[in-house]
């Protein structure tokens, strides 16, 4: 009785931290020696696989996904860029944005694609000289850190431009904080374009985290004109920089898009660093990049996540807690009984 107790309340509470867990995996461009077919459904922890698999490296587990195929095993991408974008299902029909989408299953909490796939590039290559680059278009910091790939990159001072339906304002948080990392974007692809990468035979990874469109689409409402006009930019940006990371490889990239709208989407308000108040202030100042956060926000990237595992490792022991005591009390205390054999006065043998 107490453990099938402890399986319903363990599994009423993964299925309500995994409901509506859907999501795209979208390819942008992939070259001639891979064939991306069919409309199957994939895991999100099978990306990892996927990208392994497309660099021509080996793959730890087996998948029944037939929606890849190694068509030239001698000739793989010589890059992978994956653009995971946070807090909606797919981007739609959106206008311009030629994909191959694939429906995405979401099974993990975080993915751990970028780890994953880095550890395996340094472990195949111990020569080193690849490119991996794990950056949110949010973070500043994280700007800072890719310079030695792309140059300096300056946090963009928004200018003002007139959208159909977004403001860029300070009354608007949400549609601010968007349209900064798509000015983010847009810089990387300036970048690329300049010629801050270019193709060297050795395998490269790109991961990028867009993270605000989750916010304006639930300030705004998923069916907003305003959602609508941010997914078209943003389809728009996408295919801009694609298009750049395919000529700076000479095709040889496999360019991909990934949308979640799940538990794990974190909300603008996890980032300190993208207080629109500050960053209105820091652009002002001309964007020091070193400046910009509310330090009075003591929230960090990792809030949200420890908040839902503390909170429902909580519900599911108090409901095992019970369970037990329910199943201890339910217990025959006979002679055969650990309760008997504990409690007893003095030590009982066998005959």
């Amino acid at each position: 009785m107490g453990g099938t107790m402890v399986f319903f309340w363990v599994t009423l509470a993964i299925s309500v931290i995994g409901s509506n867990a859907s999501g795209e995996f979208s390819i942008l461009h992939s070259p001639d020696s891979l064939k991306f077919s069919g409309s199957s459904k994939t895991l999100e922890s099978l990306l990892k696989e996927i990208y392994s698999a497309s660099l021509g490296m080996s793959v730890e587990e087996n998948a029944d996904w037939n929606g890849l195929t190694i068509v030239d095993p001698f000739n793989t991408p010589e890059a992978v860029l994956e653009v995971y974008i946070d807090g909606v299902p797919s981007l739609g029909e959106t206008a311009g944005l030629k994909t191959k989408n694939f429906p995405l299953i979401v099974d993990e909490y975080e993915p751990d694609t970028y780890d994953a796939v880095r550890h395996r590039i340094k472990q195949r290559f111990t020569n080193g000289g690849n490119t991996l680059v794990n950056i949110r278009l949010s973070d500043p910091d994280d700007l800072s850190s890719v310079s030695n790939v792309f140059g300096e990159v300056v946090p963009p001072k928004l200018s003002k431009q007139t959208y159909q339906y977004l403001k860029l304002n300070k009354d608007n948080e949400e549609d601010y904080l968007f349209l900064y990392e798509l000015e983010v974007l847009k810089l990387l692809t300036a970048k690329v374009n300049s010629g801050a990468i270019s193709a060297d035979n050795i395998v490269d990874y790109y991961n990028i985290r867009f993270r605000s469109l989750h916010a304006l689409s639930d300030f705004h409402g998923p069916n907003s004109m305003q959602t609508k006009e941010a997914k078209n930019l943003l389809a728009h940006a996408l295919q801009e920089l694609s298009d750049a990371f395919v000529k700076a490889y000479s095709g040889s990239v496999l360019v991909s898009a990934v949308t979640t709208d799940v538990a794990h989407t974190r909300r603008v308000r996890a980032a300190p660093e993208l207080r629109a108040d500050k960053l209105l202030e820091d652009v002002a100042r001309q964007g020091n990049s070193s400046e910009i956060g509310n330090k009075e926000d003591n929230y960090t990237a990792d809030y949200a996540a420890i908040f839902n595992i503390i909170l429902w490792f909580s519900v599911v022991f108090a409901f095992a807690l019970v369970a037990i005591v329910y199943a201890i009390m339910d217990m025959d205390p006979g002679r055969d009984s650990i309760i008997y054999r504990m409690t007893s006065t003095r030590m009982k043998k066998d005959n």
